[in-house]
C-alpha cells in the first residue's frame, strides 16, 4: 500500500491514476465533503468516467442499508471490476467505501482520500473496513487494504474544534501505547493544533501514520501486537453504542475510554498515581468524564461483553503499564470496571 502525505498533494492523485491506467472512477463521499471539497477533487481527475455516491454525514450512515443502496447504484451504473472506488471523506466514508470495495464483485481496487484528522491518522491506514450492526460498533467487516492513501492536510482547514478533538483522541492514543514523546509533544502544542498550524499538524500526522504502519506491518490481521491499537476502545465503543452513536463522536468516546481504562490500570497496580494523573489531567481538558449510574454501568458492561476483541466471556482490555507501553489483559474484574465508570474520582 502506498501512502502520500503533504500539503496540497492532491494533484499527485492524477499521476497515480494514469500510472495505473484507470479509466472509470466511483466516488463515495458525504454531503459535507461534497459541498466543501468536491470541486477541488474533480479539477484533479478530469477526463475519467465518474459516478458519485453521496452519504448523509454521521455514524448512522455506517449501516447495512447504506451498503445495499451502494450495491444497487453500482449495478445500475454498470460498474465493472476494472473501476476504482475513491473514498473521499472521514472515517465513516472510508469504512463504507472500503467495505463496498471489498465485497462488490469480490473486490474492486480503492483509494483512500481522508479529509478529517481522525481519518488521516488512523482509519484510512491499516485496512480495517466495516459497518455497525445491531447497536454494535464495527461488528461486521473485513480486512481490505487500499491501493493508495493520499493524506492532504489542506482538507483540515475546514474542520471545527470538535472534529480536531476527535482526531486527537487517536494521536494521543499512539503516544500512550507506543511513543510517549508524541503524547507530550501533542499536549504541549495543543493551541497550535487548534489553530491548524500546518507544520505541527504534519509532524503529528506523519508520526501517527508511521506508528500505525509499524504495528500493522508486524500484525496485519489483528491477532497479536496490533491489539495495542485498541487502548480506550473497549469502554469507548461501549459508550458510543450506549448513546446510540449520537452524544459522542468516535474520538471523544475513545478519549473517555482511555481515561476510564487508565483508572482501571491504576487500581490494578499497573501504573502509579503520578502517571494516571498525567493521563487524566491531559485528556479531561478535551472531553469531560462522566459519572455513570448503576443502570448505565450495567448497560455499558453488557455492550463491552459483545466486543469483537473478547475471548469467550472475558472482556479484553489494553491497559497502560508504563509511559508509552500497554499490555493485553483478560482478567479485569467487573467490579473494577464498574468502580472506574462511577467516576467518583472525577
Amino acid at each position: 500500500m502506498d501512502i502520500i502525505i503533504g500539503e496540497n498533494c492532491i494533484g499527485k492523485l492524477n499521476e497515480y491514476l494514469r500510472s495505473n491506467r484507470a479509466t472509470e472512477l466511483y466516488i463515495i463521499t458525504d454531503d459535507n465533503v461534497n459541498a466543501l471539497h468536491m470541486e477541488k477533487l474533480k479539477e484533479v481527475i478530469k477526463g475519467y468516467d465518474m459516478n458519485t455516491y453521496t452519504l448523509s454525514p454521521g455514524e448512522e450512515s455506517k449501516s447495512i442499508s447504506t451498503i445495499l443502496s451502494i450495491y444497487d447504484d453500482l449495478i445500475e451504473n454498470n460498474i465493472d471490476r476494472d473501476a476504482i472506488i475513491l473514498s473521499f471523506g472521514g472515517g465513516v466514508v472510508g469504512d463504507i467505501a472500503g467495505f463496498a470495495a471489498s465485497t462488490y464483485k469480490r473486490g474492486l481496487k480503492y483509494i483512500q482520500i481522508p479529509t478529517t484528522l481522525l481519518a488521516q491518522v488512523d482509519s484510512s491506514v491499516g485496512g480495517k473496513v466495516g459497518i455497525d450492526y445491531g447497536g454494535y460498533k464495527n461488528i461486521v467487516g473485513s480486512f481490505y487494504f487500499p491501493e493508495l492513501t493520499l493524506v492532504d492536510i489542506q482538507f483540515l482547514d475546514t474542520l471545527k474544534d470538535r472534529e480536531i478533538i476527535c482526531g486527537l483522541g487517536e494521536v494521543l492514543k499512539y503516544g500512550l501505547i507506543y511513543d510517549y514523546d508524541l503524547f507530550q509533544f501533542t499536549m504541549d502544542n495543543m493551541e497550535q493544533i487548534y489553530n491548524k498550524d500546518l507544520d505541527i499538524l504534519l509532524q503529528i500526522i506523519r508520526r501517527s501514520i508511521t506508528i500505525k504502519e509499524e504495528v500493522v506491518n508486524r500484525d496485519r490481521y489483528d491477532t497479536g501486537l496490533r491489539m495495542i491499537l485498541n487502548f480506550g476502545h473497549t469502554i469507548g465503543h461501549g459508550i458510543e453504542a450506549y448513546y446510540d452513536f449520537g452524544r459522542y463522536n468516535h474520538g471523544e468516546a475513545i478519549i473517555l475510554g482511555m481515561i476510564y481504562e487508565s483508572k482501571i490500570a491504576y487500581r490494578m497496580g499497573l501504573i502509579d498515581e503520578k502517571y494516571f494523573q498525567t493521563i487524566y489531567q491531559g485528556l479531561r481538558k478535551l472531553v469531560a468524564p462522566v459519572k455513570f449510574n448503576g443502570y448505565e454501568i450495567e448497560q455499558l458492561i453488557h455492550r463491552m461483553k459483545n466486543d469483537k476483541k473478547n475471548k469467550g466471556d472475558r472482556i479484553a482490555f489494553i491497559l497502560p503499564i508504563s509511559r508509552g507501553k500497554v499490555k493485553l489483559h483478560m482478567d479485569v474484574d467487573e467490579g473494577l470496571i464498574a468502580e472506574s465508570l462511577k467516576g467518583e474520582w472525577v
